[in-house]
């Protein structure tokens, strides 16, 4: 357990060095906006973090943006279970973009086509054949350092393969799904 929390806290400071605040990503990106396409595309983005990666690696290699973005955030409070018309926070960020802040109880069973329907209550319907999940895949690596031992970054690396998706844990349609991978150095 402790070489799970260890290098779970070396990933995120590896990923907050990297990241991009997105209030100043989204500004500067509209100042020459990429090409729009039809449909929703849904990017996953932990509390604290920046631009997503999936978010990054999509524009870098497709050159696209749909023609609404939102980005997705999971909040996991300290008591038992919050009430459905209290788990789901939208703010419009422009240009067709939103943040969709959801709050679960930790007993909670977290699932998105759900909270992607009470959505349709604060004016932001889904029509799920028309919406994109992207999740950006972190393949961890050991680097020598000053992270870990390297049996335990070995063993952090064997167990964070083993572990179980983004998609799989948030009930996602695995046919709504994209993956794109990011190598994350511990």
């Amino acid at each position: 357990m402790m070489t799970w929390k260890r290098g779970r806290a070396l990933v995120f400071e590896n990923l907050q060095k990297h990241a991009i605040p997105l209030e100043d990503f989204l500004q500067s990106l509209f100042v020459a906006p990429p090409t729009r396409v039809p449909g929703t595309a849904i990017f996953l983005r932990g509390e604290s973090d920046g631009v997503p990666h999936a978010l990054l690696h999509n524009l870098s290699h497709n050159k696209v943006l749909h023609e609404r973005v939102v980005f997705f955030t999971v909040h996991i409070l300290e008591e038992p279970y919050v009430a459905e018309n209290e788990q789901v926070r939208i703010t419009e960020l422009g240009h067709n973009c939103y943040q969709l802040n959801v709050h679960y109880g930790f007993k909670d069973e977290p699932d998105i086509p759900k909270v992607l329907a009470l959505c349709a209550q604060h004016d932001l319907p889904f029509e799920m054949m028309e919406t994109s999940f992207f999740i950006a895949r972190q393949t961890v690596i050991s680097t020598p350092g000053a992270g870990m031992a390297p049996w335990r970054e070995h063993l952090f690396v064997a167990m964070s393969r083993n572990a179980r998706g983004a998609a799989d844990y948030y009930q996602i349609p695995t046919n709504r799904v994209i993956e794109l991978g990011t190598q994350v150095e511990i």
